[in-house]
């Protein structure tokens, strides 16, 4: 069953676990609205008690508002500690419920959400695991595995490859030339391959494409957009701020 969503539904870009951009964007949200993020959530990171009050003071906000937070996951997410929340159905997508109104799209669902499908995709590749450690500041699951891409194919053809928006972390191949080649790395490729099989499979049905990962805002056509500190309108692509 769909939730009734009143509201907008918005999107905005990594955040890290900053608590400062979380709360000055929760202060933008409305009555019903629902906040989505491109990847790097990061407010599972440490998996804290600072991390957890957080999380609790939000989730309540959130319900006093009627609204939500939902987020494809990234690179820079502890992928143990979400994973270690129980995988519950939601608005047609698999999700872990981090709180009743904070959510985490699994890799390759399509969430019905005011009559849009929307095909999230989370994942990509740390360039900087040179000045990271392994399960303590990133986690192998950062890159997709061969599950997330058969899950992905499977609701995609399930909904015969039409979807309104697509939200994810990296981006199709074609547009990493526009981008300048950073997050390039050959560890990407495949899933950078993916997405690109996703574009062009789904693109006559595409309204949009969000993604973050690029630490920049910028629109590529009609279709694509990278985001970042920006705040958007998904639905009109109207920049909030």
């Amino acid at each position: 069953m769909e939730t009734e969503m009143s509201g907008r539904l918005l999107i905005t870009g990594d955040l890290h676990g900053d608590t400062a951009a979380l709360t000055m964007i929760a202060r933008q949200l409305r009555e019903g609205d629902a906040l989505f993020v491109a990847g790097d959530f990061g407010f599972v990171f440490w998996d804290n008690k600072d991390e957890h009050v957080f999380l609790d003071d939000v989730d309540r906000f959130l319900q006093k508002i009627n609204g939500y937070v939902i987020f494809a996951d990234g690179n820079h997410e502890n992928h143990r500690a979400l994973n270690k929340f129980p995988v519950e159905q939601w608005n047609n997508a698999r999700v872990h419920m981090i709180r009743s109104r904070i959510i985490h799209v699994l890799r390759g669902e399509v969430l019905c959400l005011k009559k849009k499908r929307i095909f999230c995709f989370g994942g990509a590749f740390s360039i900087d695991r040179a000045y990271r450690t392994l399960n303590k500041s990133y986690w192998k699951e950062e890159v997709p595995s061969e599950e997330d891409y058969e899950n992905g194919n499977k609701n995609l053809k399930a909904c015969d490859y039409k979807v309104d928006y697509v939200i994810t972390h990296t981006c199709p191949l074609n547009l990493i030339p526009s981008l300048g080649g950073y997050h390039s790395a050959m560890e990407e490729r495949q899933l950078q391959n993916y997405l690109q099989y996703v574009n062009e499979t789904v693109y006559d049905s595409l309204t949009r494409w969000y993604f973050g990962h690029w630490h920049r805002d910028q629109e590529f056509g009609e279709k694509f957009r990278v985001i970042y500190l920006d705040l958007v309108d998904m639905e009109t692509g109207k920049k909030i701020w």
